[in-house]
């Protein structure tokens, strides 16, 4: 199994899982094995017997990568511009610009035991607008973002939580934003 990684991500994924490159590559053959098996109880969120799945530092950075990757092959061929991975119980708060004239996109997702949901909040100026980002998901929420101004992204941290946020920004054309081309003043439907 080959595991596609950011390079930021990757030295998140060491300090996460406490691993070396050695190990990394024996726990691709164990990963190989039971990666059926984890996806099913990943699906089901517990095992057989009513058992609650032990959250596994490594296994939700890959779970919430594949998230991430999701959509690796859709048209609007995004660039990367910053990732990062932090605890729930860090949160998150961010202030990114927003130059140029590409638009932005925010990918995020989140992979926890025991919370359902964060409440992410983009901002910009006196305009804000709260997001509930539901864990686990399968494939991640993206947000878009017009240039122009900075822009502000925060997920509170949940002090006795355990998992972790996982987000990109990306620019994307603007011909290629797909649904609500602006997600900080929101779009009624």
């Amino acid at each position: 199994m080959r595991v596609r990684c950011v390079v930021p991500l990757c030295a998140a994924a060491v300090l996460a899982a406490g691993c070396s490159q050695g190990e990394a590559r024996e726990s691709e053959e164990t990963d190989s094995v039971s990666a059926e098996s984890s996806a099913l109880s990943d699906q089901e969120g517990t095992a057989s017997g009513g058992r609650v799945r032990e959250w596994n530092p490594k296994r939700a950075l890959q779970r919430a990568n594949r998230a991430l990757r999701y959509d690796d092959d859709d048209a609007s061929h995004p660039v990367l511009v910053a990732t990062e991975g932090p605890y729930i119980a860090t949160g998150m708060a961010k202030k990114f610009k927003a130059t140029g004239k590409r638009n932005y996109r925010l990918d995020t997702t989140c992979d926890t035991q025991g919370v359902g949901e964060l409440t992410l909040t983009l901002s910009r100026g006196d305009v804000e607008q709260p997001y509930g980002i539901t864990c686990g998901d399968h494939r991640a929420d993206q947000f878009n973002i017009p240039p122009g101004e900075p822009f502000t992204a925060t997920i509170d941290p949940v002090k006795d939580g355990t998992g972790l946020i996982l987000w990109e920004l990306n620019t994307v054309a603007p011909d290629k934003v797909r649904d609500c081309p602006d997600d900080i003043k929101g779009c009624d439907y």
